[in-house]
């Protein structure tokens, strides 16, 4: 087990969903007619982060599957992780 690979994959799962967050919330905001400045204000509002979060996690799928046809399965442990903690989070956050 190479830990560096599983952090690494971590982080990638993180960043993923982040910007999966990021570019659920833009496209909203287009179709709302939103300013740039009030999607930014959405993207970083903690309000129903949770269930944009779940849409931002789907981004998560297809970089976990890459990982595992390329026979890189630490990077995936590490992308499942990722997964689980922010799950983990946004169930804590609604008790």
């Amino acid at each position: 087990m190479n830990k560096k690979a599983i952090i690494f994959g971590f982080l990638i799962g993180i960043v993923t969903t982040f910007i999966g967050i990021s570019i659920y919330t833009f496209f909203i905001g287009l179709k709302l007619d939103l300013s740039f400045q009030e999607i930014i204000n959405r993207i970083l509002s903690t309000n129903v982060l949770g269930k944009r979060a779940s849409i931002g996690v789907l981004l998560n799928l297809p970089v976990f599957y890459y990982f595992l046809n390329k026979k890189k399965e630490d990077f995936a442990k590490g992308i499942l992780i990722a997964i689980v903690l922010v799950a983990l989070i946004f169930i804590l956050n609604k008790l």
